[in-house]
């Protein structure tokens, strides 16, 4: 009888919770939500790394930046990549949900009309000087969840109609480019359907607009729940379960963080820019910072195996995983080693993630470590090559408050993106609406 079965609560692990992380890590819904936000990382590095030359509070520094123009080069850049993120995550869904299910020549087609669906979906609103105008925040992080939605439903309605050969056939011999953009026409047509129809359904809620009731009925919550150090423990702990049972733990906890930690980056930067205090804390770094090494934390085990370790085994061994182990990775480990079903490894496998979390945040709320912006991508660099960890001058540089605000502190809020977007008359609203808010919250910059 093996150590497992003697176990009642491996038992149940192994029986019940593997399998069913197992099942939504495989999952296609799941695999469209996380594949399309892979696919942004190039922008968000652009944006960040932008963001970043912009924000560092050395006063000689700003006053060139500012005095060149520099500083609103960069902030356009920023801006492009960081506050229409509700739009590349629907084109983006899209396109990845067509190739999950199977149709990877209708991805770019699919990519489109699911955003044309998120843009029907975008409320506009006539301000006081009879401008029409949409609020960039439904374009940004504020629409994210809702562009996962619409991108499966909008890959849903297209595939059913294609399999189903509702479609317009074009005549052999036709450039393929032309015949997928016929094919697509009924499927489209039908998505702008359905999506006007749900415009107008939402309209007649408290809500006002289908973006705002996502926000408030899932996004919201699911950020307060994930928004603290018990929940972020637990969903840790559960993580580290699976790697310790051979799943990867990291697959079924990320794709429950990762939507929502690309809607934190936007404010989070734009927090860190104008020297405001960062208002989501439990982002991507502090999960980063939970796995020095790898997951498990197992970082030091892997040095402490090359300095000190007797047996030859794990000498020769520790050779190959600690490059890997530097850089975060230690799939090597975890199964060659193993650590995977090695009980003797198993509270120190569990517990030390889970105590370099509460350091670092005892860290941050007693002042010791600047609170970091959660910088999606950097999973895989060093730990002392990351900025937001690093003791280096240049991360204490980052973290101090801003001298300089832009566009100048005048007793509003300062604005690091343009707020609004000035529509032509021909995009009118329906009905026109005001929206008193423009003038106390937001800035006259216009696009």
């Amino acid at each position: 009888m093996t150590e497992t079965k003697k176990n009642p609560i491996g038992r149940f692990i192994e029986n019940t919770l593997v399998p069913i992380s197992t099942a939504f890590a495989q999952n296609r819904y799941v695999r469209c939500i996380g594949t399309g936000s892979q696919n942004l990382m190039a922008i968000i590095m652009i944006g960040a790394v932008f963001n970043l030359l912009n924000s560092i509070q050395i006063d000689p520094y700003q006053s060139f930046i500012q005095a060149t123009g520099i500083a609103a080069f960069l902030n356009a850049v920023y801006n492009a990549c960081m506050n229409f993120m509700g739009v590349f995550m629907v084109f983006s869904v899209g396109y990845a949900g067509a190739k999950i299910f199977g149709h990877d020549e209708m991805a770019f087609n699919n990519g489109l009309m699911s955003l044309m669906s998120y843009l029907i979906m975008v409320p506009v609103a006539t301000n006081e000087v009879g401008s029409t105008v949409v609020v960039l925040d439904y374009l940004g992080s504020h629409g994210v969840f809702l562009a996962f939605i619409l991108g499966i439903m909008a890959t849903k309605i297209n595939i059913a109609l294609v399999e189903r050969n509702i479609t317009i056939k074009m005549p052999a011999g036709v450039p393929e480019n032309v015949t997928q953009c016929f094919t697509s026409i009924i499927p489209g047509a039908a998505i702008a359907l359905v999506s006007s129809l749900l415009r107008g359904l939402f309209t007649l809620t408290p809500w006002g607009n289908v973006i705002d009731a996502v926000y408030a009925l899932l996004q919201t919550p699911l950020a307060n729940i994930t928004g603290s150090l018990g929940g972020f423990i637990i969903l840790l702990l559960l993580a580290q379960i699976l790697w310790f049972f051979g799943v990867h733990g990291s697959y079924t906890v990320l794709a429950i963080l990762y939507p929502l930690w690309f809607t934190y980056l936007p404010e989070n930067t734009a927090a860190a820019a104008a020297g405001l205090p960062i208002p989501h804390m439990w982002n991507t770094s502090m999960y980063d910072f939970a796995c020095n090494g790898g997951c498990g934390c197992t970082l030091g085990l892997v040095i402490v195996m090359f300095l000190f370790a007797k047996s030859k085994r794990y000498k020769e061994f520790s050779k190959i995983v600690l490059p890997c182990g530097i850089f975060n990775i230690n799939e090597p480990l975890v199964y060659g080693m193993p650590l995977m079903l090695n009980f003797t490894m198993l509270i120190p496998f569990i517990v030390t993630p889970i105590l370099s979390l509460v350091f670092a945040w005892a860290a941050i709320t007693l002042g010791l470590m600047p609170c970091p912006t959660g910088l999606i991508g950097m999973n895989t660099m060093p730990i002392f090559m990351r900025t937001e960890f690093s003791s280096l001058p240049f991360a204490w540089v980052m973290s101090l408050p801003s001298k300089v605000t832009v566009p100048p502190f005048d007793g509003s809020r300062p604005v690091m993106v343009c707020s609004v977007v000035v529509l032509p008359a021909p995009f009118a609203p329906m009905s026109a609406t005001t929206s008193p808010s423009f003038t106390s919250k937001e800035t006259s910059r216009s696009a």
